[in-house]
């Protein structure tokens, strides 16, 4: 039987025993999943590591696991960033969920000039990741930024000397020789795609301009299918 993983922020290490006292946590495993004791499940710290454990006690304070075993996943070839213009909360949300299954390490929200709203429920989106992280057996979070606008998300990722590739419409065709990179940062605009002034500013800081063919894509499609294509090419 597949075994429910559970993310914990206390460091596991080399710790044989591990106790929890998060009350949403609790709540769902007491609650939710109705643990007893001697019942098994996953905990990763985001260390790479996840750990199959035992519950040896348990109450609505605390819950304590025994550690039965540990083992390490490998790092992926690529860290992908997605810089995500604002669009409407729900396909936003999805677009976020759907990029941490694939495998996206950091989401940051962008103000864009045609963007739907200017602001994100930041504490919701983080629970939603989170959620992701869980259920696809990824052991590692992705890192959820604060909204910004879209001129300094720009200057950030060329300060972080990181390879910037920005995605529009089929009008844009992709540039010849993109160089392979490690770390890469993806730009996906919002309903309309980017405005000119936008993809001057892309241009001038030596961006990479990718298209996602020839039909017009949703924002939040667009971004599941970019991370998906630069992680897997």
């Amino acid at each position: 039987m597949r075994l429910h993983r559970f993310y914990i922020e206390q460091k596991v290490g080399e710790n044989t025993d591990i106790t929890i006292s998060d009350a949403e946590l609790i709540h769902q495993m007491l609650d939710v999943f109705r643990f007893k004791i001697g019942n098994q499940v996953i905990l990763f710290d985001g260390s790479r590591s996840e750990y199959v454990s035992e519950i040896v006690s348990l109450s609505k304070k605390e819950i304590k696991f025994k550690i039965l075993s540990h083992s390490a996943k490998t790092p992926p070839n690529k860290n992908v960033s997605l810089h995500l213009a604002l669009i409407k909360k729900s396909n936003f949300e999805l677009a976020a969920e759907k990029c941490t299954e694939i495998g996206v390490v950091e989401i940051h929200p962008v103000i864009s000039e045609r963007s739907e709203k200017k602001d994100l429920n930041l504490e919701r989106l983080n629970k939603i990741v989170k959620e992701a992280s869980e259920q696809s057996g990824r052991v590692t979070l992705p890192r959820v930024f604060e909204v910004t606008d879209l001129e300094t998300a720009v200057s950030q990722a060329k300060k972080d000397g990181k390879k910037c590739v920005a995605f529009h419409p089929t009008l844009f065709k992709s540039r010849d020789g993109a160089s392979i990179s490690k770390d890469i940062v993806v730009f996906i605009g919002p309903e309309g795609g980017w405005t000119e002034k936008e993809m001057e500013l892309f241009k001038k800081n030596n961006f990479e301009i990718k298209s996602l063919g020839q039909n017009i894509l949703r924002a939040e499609t667009a971004a599941i299918v970019a991370v998906w294509e630069i992680l897997n090419n």
